[in-house]
């Protein structure tokens, strides 16, 4: 019997939703809901990801490779990097990106802003 290759749209189906708040810019924001409680956290890092031991080390280092890809995505398309300072106007610090990308008269990613509220983190990885 023949069996479907199951997809990531199959698994997100019903459960992610995609929230547009400004056209020139999408805000992605992951939540899942049984990971709010800690029993389920510990089940993930242990059961799912097959670590031993629940230590909050582990998502310190999701953390840091997820940054890590980030960073190496926007050097191999020669996308911007742009670090915001603490009281910026992210809008006016990206628009001439998004400007660019409309003089060029292409679709894309016009840059990546990393906040400040990340406390510094956020583009760390080289």
């Amino acid at each position: 019997m023949a069996t479907r290759v199951v997809t990531v749209n199959d698994i997100l189906d019903g459960h992610v939703g995609l929230d547009l708040e400004c056209f020139d810019r999408i805000y992605l924001n992951g939540w899942v809901h049984n990971l709010q409680v800690p029993g389920q956290v510990v089940s993930f890092l242990t059961r799912h990801l097959g670590f031993p031991i629940p230590s909050p080390a582990i998502l310190e280092k999701i953390g840091l490779r997820f940054r890590k890809e980030v960073i190496e995505y926007a050097g191999e398309g020669d996308i911007p990097v742009i670090r915001f300072a603490k009281g910026d106007r992210k809008l006016d610090v990206m628009r001439p990106y998004l400007d660019r990308l409309v003089r060029e008269d292409r679709t894309g990613v016009a840059a990546i802003g990393c906040s400040a509220s990340a406390g510094g983190r956020g583009c760390r990885c080289r």
